[in-house]
């Protein structure tokens, strides 16, 4: 039987409850990313599976560490260490790499392109960090379960980084939500992105555990610092279609067949194609009204067909118009019009 007691046991049931939370929402997240999945998707995915390794080796403990051979108990524990910058980093670029796919300016696309290669390095040097504290103390690998004791350096780097890293994630999409007219939305949105806070309060907990070598206190804040950091990254998309749910429900989306919806979704491409009825014969009447964020310009469309064939969608004379974050322009049966919060990254009719 288990001892509740047991600092071991402590440590799996902590990674059990705020795994179970990280796993479920990024689930959810896929779900409602499906057929448009892109980069930030794969890196939240990425995020997931390293912290299904880093349960795997928090479990390599139980019953009795003792029956592992050094080696093993060893490689388990660089296991989780590594995993652990594993799914916090893939964690911020998954929400850096969503910010790309909704900013609509080239030049700061092509910034924060070149912030995630500044964080893969950053990755790259903190699990180096880690092998060059430990391996020159061997002494830590012969106890019963082998934990190296990380230092001040450590400590600082991991917390320096955390915080620089947070900022930037914070920052970055105020540009862009800058350019929404709609005030309610843009404190929503503001106050979504800014959850990344949260890990960086975490993250302080986790150095000072370090610095005053918290033992398995150390683990288990690292593991909720992960948690935490890949719940976070999928709260913009998750919050998102709760919000634009909602909104539908409010507005009642199913009557008869009257509603004629178009979804403008976040853009991850130019939106230069023509759709025509044939592609979407379910569309009556609509008038969309497209607004760049980026110059302050709009452009109204209005869709009408007495046949399947007469209806286009023509973007090419606005090469480089994106969808604006946040626009579901909807023209129902009477005649009235709303707009509502949206995400995606696509044309729907």
């Amino acid at each position: 039987m288990l001892d509740a007691s047991d600092p071991l046991v402590i440590l799996k049931i902590s990674c059990v409850v705020c795994s179970t939370v990280a796993i479920a929402t990024t689930v959810h997240r896929l779900f409602i990313r499906r057929g448009r999945y892109w980069a930030d998707d794969a890196w939240a995915l990425v995020s997931m599976f390293a912290l299904f390794l880093q349960i795997a080796a928090v479990f390599m403990h139980l019953p009795n560490p003792d029956v592992l051979s050094r080696s093993t108990r060893i490689a388990a524990y660089y296991l989780m260490a590594t995993t652990f910058y594993v799914v916090i980093w893939t964690a911020r670029l998954s929400i850096l790499f969503s910010i790309i796919r909704l900013d609509p300016s080239e030049n700061r696309r092509r910034r924060l392109l070149f912030v995630a290669v500044l964080f893969i390095l950053v990755l790259t040097i903190l699990i180096a960090q880690l092998y060059w504290v430990c391996e020159p103390e061997p002494r830590w690998k012969d106890t019963r379960s082998p934990q190296c004791t990380l230092n001040k350096q450590v400590a600082i780097c991991q917390l320096v980084s955390d915080v620089i890293a947070d900022l930037i994630l914070i920052l970055a999409p105020l540009k862009l939500l800058a350019g929404l007219e709609d005030k309610g939305l843009r404190h929503r949105l503001m106050v979504i992105f800014s959850t990344c806070i949260v890990t960086t309060i975490v993250s302080l907990v986790h150095a000072a555990y370090i610095l005053t070598h918290g033992e398995t206190k150390v683990v288990i804040s690292a593991i909720v610092e992960d948690c935490f950091s890949l719940i976070v990254c999928n709260v913009p998309v998750v919050v998102t279609a709760a919000i634009r749910i909602r909104e539908e429900s409010q507005h009642g989306r199913a009557q008869k067949g009257q509603l004629v919806s178009t979804f403008l979704h976040f853009a991850t491409r130019v939106l230069t194609h023509k759709d025509t009825a044939a592609t979407h014969p379910h569309m009556h009447v609509a008038e969309v009204k497209l607004d760049d964020i980026n110059t302050g310009t709009s452009m109204t469309t209005t869709m009408t067909h007495s046949n399947k064939d007469l209806v286009t969608f023509d973007l090419e004379d606005e090469a480089d118009l994106r969808a604006p974050i946040g626009l579901d322009s909807r023209t129902y049966g009477d005649g009235s019009k709303t707009h509502g919060l949206v995400s995606g990254s696509s044309y729907h009719g």
